[in-house]
């Protein structure tokens, strides 16, 4: 699930971001990464740099940074691939080897191993750290009116099963058995039925973006 609300936040967070100036994305407003255009890198950045240690490289002298792209599209592009790549992964994964440890190196050599499933919660728990930051400046750029909501429970509300909903109700998949094939993995759904306050709607360029009536903070209940 956590992939899946990773690809959805990335592509709300990116749909806002394009509406942006490219002179306001690479202003420094004193993030930790300077401006929205770094602290979007450095998500690119850490996301390939677990990816590569996922898949069994530990690369070393990572810049945290590192500007991978200076011009958004491309950014983007990037960001949309990873987290592709990232949903593949973790759905190619069997329970028992999610529970086992992996064994990696910090950018500085030295070597750590860790059950699978804290370093993937770190993850996913670094994206949402950073895309906050991300989401704040957005916010900053374009008001809160066109500031996207990222909520985890606005994501599972709106994968919920729906009574009626064309083609049936989507849920995000599971993990088979560990003595299933890897042609047994369930395909990760492409689409998602919005419900209840988050109804959404494209604009003319087809992007998604939040109605213009953000939900009180406490209404999520966090």
């Amino acid at each position: 699930m956590m992939a899946l609300y990773n690809q959805w936040a990335n592509s709300r967070l990116y749909a806002a971001a394009g509406q942006i100036a490219p002179e306001t994305l690479a202003e420094d407003r004193g993030a930790f990464f300077g401006s929205l255009l770094g602290t979007l890198n450095h998500l690119l950045v850490t996301d390939r740099l677990w990816m590569n240690r996922l898949e069994g490289e530990s690369p070393r002298s990572i810049r945290l940074d590192e500007v991978l792209h200076h011009h958004f599209e491309d950014l983007r592009a990037a960001q949309v691939a990873q987290d592709q790549r990232l949903v593949d992964y973790v759905h190619g994964l069997s329970e028992k080897r999610i529970s086992e440890s992996l064994d990696y190196a910090t950018s500085s050599g030295a070597p750590h191993s860790q059950p699978l499933h804290h370093l993937l919660t770190h993850l996913f728990n670094h994206q949402t750290h950073h895309r906050g930051q991300a989401h704040h400046l957005v916010g900053l750029a374009l008001g809160r009116d066109k500031t996207p909501v990222l909520d985890l429970l606005a994501y599972q509300r709106s994968t919920a099963p729906v009574s009626g909903a064309v083609g049936g109700p989507i849920s995000p998949p599971r993990l088979r058995p560990d003595d299933a094939g890897v042609s047994a993995v369930e395909t990760p759904p492409t689409g998602h039925v919005v419900t209840d306050a988050y109804a959404e709607a494209a604009d003319p360029a087809g992007e998604v973006r939040s109605t213009k009536q953000v939900p009180a903070p406490d209404s999520l209940g966090g």
